[in-house]
C-alpha cells in the first residue's frame, strides 16, 4: 500500500539525517509522514465505497482522487466526526496536526523548527493514525467515508 510506502520513505529520511540533521530531510519526512495518512484516507474511501477489489478501475481511482486536503481536515475535526468513534477523533487530530507540518516544511521559508525527535515523533503520529484508521469497524469506515466525499442536503438522516 502506497501509505506503508510513504512512512518507509520519511522513517529513511530521518535515519539518513545522523546526529546533525539536515533541514531538507526533516523537511521531506514531515512532509511525506502527512502524504502517508492522507492517502491512507483515500485509499479508505476509495475502498468502502468502489471496494479494494477493484482498486485499478476508473471509478476507484475517481473516488480516491475525490478527497481535498482543506475539505478532508474541516470534517474531520468536526463534531459529526468526532461523533463517529474515538479513533475518527484520534485520527481528525493527527490529520490535521501532520497537515500542518506538512505546511510547515513545504511552504515557510525560515528555519525549520523540527529536528530528528520531533520528526522522527510526526512519523510515529502518521503510523499510529493509520493504525487507527485501518483498526475501525467497517461500519465506521463506511460512516467516515461517506462523510469525507459528501456535504450533507439536510435528509435529517443521522450517521
Amino acid at each position: 500500500m502506497i501509505e506503508q510506502r510513504f512512512l518507509t520513505v520519511a522513517e529513511e529520511l530521518c535515519r539518513r539525517t545522523g546526529r546533525r540533521p539536515r533541514e531538507a530531510f526533516m523537511r521531506r519526512a514531515a512532509s511525506t509522514a502527512y502524504y502517508a495518512v492522507f492517502h491512507a484516507l483515500c485509499r479508505l474511501c476509495a475502498d468502502e465505497l468502489i471496494g479494494g477489489s477493484r482498486a485499478k478501475t476508473v471509478a476507484w481511482g475517481r473516488v480516491y482522487r475525490a478527497v481535498e486536503h482543506q475539505g478532508a481536515k474541516k470534517t474531520l475535526l468536526s463534531n459529526e466526526a468526532t461523533a463517529i468513534g474515538p479513533a475518527v477523533a484520534s485520527f481528525g487530530r493527527a490529520f490535521a496536526s501532520l497537515q500542518e507540518a506538512r505546511h510547515d516544511a513545504d511552504y515557510n521559508p525560515v528555519f525549520f523548527r523540527y529536528f530528528f525527535d520531533e520528526t522522527q515523533a510526526l512519523v510515529e503520529r502518521a503510523r499510529q493514525a493509520i493504525q487507527d484508521l485501518y483498526g475501525m469497524s467497517s461500519d465506521n469506515r463506511q460512516a467516515l467515508a461517506t462523510l469525507v466525499l459528501f456535504k450533507a442536503r439536510g435528509s435529517g438522516a443521522k450517521p
